[in-house]
């Protein structure tokens, strides 16, 4: 499983990786842009309204028509934050050519798909079609709304907004109801034009591909835009916590309590020791062997669920849990009792194993899939940390006990969430 990369123009790179023992490939082109209140929403929404239509099949029926006819290949779009930007990817899943009974060449054909949906919309009044524009904003609308659904998820997107609040990494990636819904064609088609002129181009092709044919297509593609100064796309760490925990109180027609806390670790995926940070995360709180699970969870049923999560980007941790309302202080306590330990010195050799050993199994199965081979090397390539899953397993098997203690004194509570019932009072 090799990976190379290589820059086809100014601002695109192609990313491949070669692996036979899978039927099936994946392309993906992920547009990095900045992510600004401003923008969010538009561009969420401009892969959707790319795949409604272009020129040649001017709509999904007759794109999924010729989806179909190519081996059923699968184009799909979505729409994330990493860091402070914004990731905008469509992607295709092929069948390999040798499986063509009737010598189709299916990567050929799929690309000259993807080509006629990315560069030959169709349009209306020389912008996009009013009525695809308004049905994806309808779409997007619902889902804004819908987030508050899910109220641990809910929660955890309501920390990120208070604990980076006036930092672009608390803009959601779907954007607001309101600016989703001031979203007319034209500015839409504006987006559409500087998206593609200033985004940041990843390409990654993964499988049994012909990557120099590959190479040339695509150069062809984007020869045809004019690339201007690409993004300076930036991802701001914050080394330390603010002087004084931010604590918010959230009231809702809810019966179970969502307690969320935001530690600041000092530490970012680009930094050489952050392994060390996994394997501390997985010892604490992130799964059925931790401390968290073990201790607040089943020892002192203070929860439903209690579970770390480290983010590399910017360098910050999360505890989330549900509670009974009157188990607020008990389980806060808890849970930062248990951080303490760690920074004590108090855990054991078993502790570090178990996680470590989960940590293993879940980058083993990294090669498990063209997608997850994917993420992978993208996740590489943005955090500029290019390392195989064999030298990844390597890093977290020479972790020490030391060394997780003395990262663990670096991590400090900065905000406090708490979702709760009406009549709640903070306590």
């Amino acid at each position: 499983m090799a990976f190379e990369r290589k820059e086809l123009l100014r601002g695109v790179f192609l990313n491949t990786v070669r692996e036979t023992k899978f039927k099936a490939s994946m392309i993906s082109l992920r547009f990095v842009v900045p992510l600004t209140k401003e923008t969010a929403a538009a561009n969420a929404l401009l892969f959707p309204v790319l795949l409604r239509g272009c020129e040649r099949y001017p709509d999904i029926g007759s794109i999924r028509r010729e989806e179909e006819s190519i081996y059923d290949t699968g184009i799909s779009d979505s729409v994330y934050k990493r860091g402070d930007n914004q990731i905008l990817e469509v992607r295709m899943n092929l069948l390999d050519n040798q499986y063509a009974i009737d010598g189709m060449d299916i990567a050929g054909e799929a690309t000259t798909l993807l080509e006629e949906v990315l560069f030959h919309p169709v349009t209306e009044d020389g912008v996009f079609r009013r009525d695809y524009v308004e049905s994806e904003k309808k779409m997007l609308v619902d889902d804004i709304r819908a987030q508050v659904n899910d109220k641990r998820r809910y929660a955890a997107m309501r920390l990120v907004e208070e604990m980076f609040e006036g930092d672009p990494f608390s803009v959601s990636e779907l954007g607001t109801v309101e600016d989703a819904s001031a979203v007319s064609p034209a500015a839409l088609w504006t987006r559409y034009q500087e998206v593609f002129s200033r985004a940041r181009i990843e390409i990654f092709a993964v499988g049994n591909l012909n990557f120099e044919a590959l190479a040339s297509r695509f150069a062809q593609m984007f020869s045809a835009v004019s690339r201007g100064e690409p993004y300076a796309l930036r991802t701001s760490v914050m080394r330390s916590a603010r002087g004084t925990v931010k604590t918010v109180y959230e009231h809702q027609n809810i019966t179970q309590g969502k307690l969320v806390l935001g530690f600041f670790t000092g530490h970012s995926a680009s930094d050489g020791d952050y392994p060390v940070m996994q394997v501390l995360n997985t010892v604490y709180g992130a799964g059925v062997t931790s401390k968290l699970f073990l201790n607040v969870r089943e020892k002192l049923s203070l929860c439903y669920y209690c579970s770390s999560a480290e983010n590399g980007q910017k360098g910050y941790m999360t505890v989330s849990s549900g509670i009974e309302f009157a188990n607020e202080k008990k389980a806060a306590d808890e849970i930062l009792l248990q951080l303490d330990n760690i920074k004590n010195g108090v855990l054991t050799e078993e502790e570090i194993s178990d996680a470590k050993l989960a940590l293993i199994d879940s980058v083993s199965r990294v090669e498990d899939s063209t997608g997850s081979i994917l993420n992978w090397y993208f996740s590489c390539v943005m955090d500029g940390t290019l390392l195989t899953p064999e030298e990844k397993i390597e890093r977290f098997r020479s972790v020490t006990a030391d060394e997780i203690v003395r990262m663990a004194r670096d991590i400090q509570l900065d905000t406090y969430y708490f979702l709760c019932g009406k009549e709640e009072k903070a306590k």
